[in-house]
């Protein structure tokens, strides 16, 4: 007789699934203190959980615990732990990952904590946030100049994902990489360093009139220009710029873009100017800008938490991964009744059809994997997603000086809004790892229907009803296992900013008030930042943070 899972794996996958919700818990509580500004509690349930000593998960451990101490003033801390977690993607990403790809056994939720492609993305940028805000504090250029060389390093790691991804994924570079890379770049007063900045920027434009337009913060038509997107994107093409009806987010971003640009191109390519003008048509307001004062002042604004991810439920039909079984008793036995019958079985006697009526192709992207298991014997299983959260506002920054009054009002450009760029990555995710996943689940959830087959028959005897109680009492045994063990997996990095925001003014030498309130809202209440300090000399980089208005 099959056995479909004995007492001690049933109570292992258990004990499992029972520490992954523990954890997830405990993930919860720690968000909520950092979420509410509660750092020193937050550290503290982040030292009490599961997480700290969960091998499986130590690029995770290092990701919020390098976040966390840069939140609380210890840069040298939080470059430890993110050199040390980019040490670890380098690792994991070329040594581990391609292994993990030709896996067919491995469970996402049991396996280690890899990042998805953002995660990993935005370790770079928390290092150079460290280096930069080291600094400041130390005055030292070598700190820059380590900010400088992770910006690079950033690059590389899109440069080696652009080389490597299989299949090709939309999210091929990042706009903050360009956009703050742009930024750290300048500031070092170095011309070759004004040089680079100036190809950064020239590349944000590309990638926002491209790339940008399949994040619905920028594109109220997303779905269908990356339906589009698909089409071209093996073929190197561009998608239909008809599709791209861009936002007010996209327009402040760009126009923040162009006045960047054309700022440095003045700087230090006046004898191009005039042509990069023509070229870009920026705005009276730009033009005017750039003609006045040298600005000191950029303002980086990371907002709120990035949407969780969540456990989302597909069907997957068990005909056709029948041939994928490999229990020998199993496949005796399908080869001895027929597929036709264990189906038949499991739909008319353990009352197996679908439930969760989602296919890939209800997201957005156009090529719909599969419509399996509508019509026939069905499982459910989960795999990981982004929670749908509000859109964001569009925001102003309001700056206030000693007394009070406002000396400078205007846009905060959103440069990167996460939870979009997490729900495209992770899209991408469900359509490659669909039927992989499906199919190593509806194979154990097989072996389980056999397993309850015989005992059916074996009881049949003595009474159909008796037989088949039993035939279900055993298969919702062996589905319960395999359920704890099928979750999916919804580790990740919880303290990263759902927005980055950024804008660019000119400030006299002076302390500062930092307010953010909604556009277009009449008499909104200004949400207070902090404080900065302009100094005299050069210009300075402020982050600042909020969670919610």
């Amino acid at each position: 007789m099959v056995r479909s899972f004995n007492l001690t794996i049933l109570l292992s996958l258990f004990l499992l699934g029972a520490c992954a919700s523990k954890m997830k818990d405990q993930m919860k509580v720690y968000r909520d203190h950092y979420g509410a500004g509660e750092f020193s509690q937050a550290a503290e349930a982040l030292q009490k959980s599961e997480l700290k000593k969960d091998k499986k998960s130590q690029l995770l451990w290092l990701l919020e615990t390098g976040t966390l101490s840069l939140t609380q003033g210890d840069e040298k801390t939080a470059i430890t732990q993110f050199q040390s977690a980019l040490e670890m993607i380098d690792q994991l990403y070329t040594k581990k990952i391609s292994a993990k790809a030709t896996s067919f056994l491995i469970n996402d939720a049991s396996d280690v904590f890899y990042g998805a492609n953002y995660e990993r993305s935005y370790a770079h940028y928390f290092l150079a946030k460290a280096y930069y805000q080291l600094y400041l504090k130390e005055k030292n250029n070598q700190n820059l100049q380590s900010a400088r060389a992770t910006i690079l390093a950033w690059d590389s790691y899109f440069a080696e994902l652009k080389r490597s991804a299989a299949p090709k994924t939309i999210y091929q570079t990042d706009l903050m990489l360009k956009v703050f890379g742009a930024q750290i770049h300048e500031v070092s007063e170095i011309r070759n360093d004004k040089q680079i900045a100036l190809q950064l920027y020239r590349d944000a434009l590309g990638i926002l009139e491209t790339m940008g337009g399949a994040l619905e913060v920028f594109n109220s038509k997303a779905s269908d220009y990356i339906k589009s997107y698909e089409d071209v994107i093996a073929k190197g093409g561009k998608p239909d710029s008809h599709l791209y009806a861009p936002t007010v987010a996209r327009d402040d971003l760009k126009n923040f873009i162009v006045f960047k640009f054309l700022s440095l191109t003045k700087e230090i390519r006046s004898q191009e100017f005039s042509q990069r003008v023509k070229e870009l048509a920026p705005s009276e307001d730009i033009l005017k800008k750039i003609n006045g004062s040298k600005t000191n002042v950029v303002i980086i604004l990371e907002e709120g938490l990035i949407p969780q991810k969540v456990g989302k439920p597909f069907n997957f039909g068990i005909k056709g991964a029948v041939e994928s079984v490999e229990n020998p008793g199993a496949k005796a036995f399908i080869a001895t009744v027929g597929a036709e019958i264990v189906t038949a079985f499991a739909m008319n006697t353990l009352g197996m059809r679908p439930e969760n009526f989602e296919t890939t192709g209800g997201f957005i992207f156009a090529h719909d994997v599969t419509r399996l298991a509508v019509q026939e014997a069905a499982i459910s299983f989960e795999l990981p997603a982004i929670e749908n959260v509000p859109a964001v506002q569009d925001l102003d920054f309001v700056v206030k000086d000693a007394q009070g009054q406002i000396v400078q009002q205007g846009p905060l450009a959103i440069v990167s809004e996460n939870g979009s760029v997490a729900r495209l990555v992770l899209e991408e995710d469900i359509v490659a790892h669909y039927v992989k996943t499906g199919t190593r689940v509806a194979v154990k959830h097989i072996v389980a229907i056999v397993a309850a087959m015989q005992v059916y028959q074996n009881l049949k005897p003595k009474g159909d009803f008796l037989a088949k109680s039993m035939a279900m009492a055993t298969y919702i045994a062996s589905s319960k296992g395999i359920a704890a063990f099928e979750k999916a997996d919804v580790r990740h990095w919880t303290t990263l900013p759902k927005t980055f925001r950024m804008s660019e003014l000119t400030l006299a030498p002076g302390v500062y008030q930092v307010g953010v309130l909604p556009r277009g809202v009449k008499d909104p209440p200004l949400k207070n930042l902090g404080s900065i300090q302009v100094k005299e000399s050069g210009k300075t980089i402020h982050h600042l943070k909020f969670i919610s208005l």
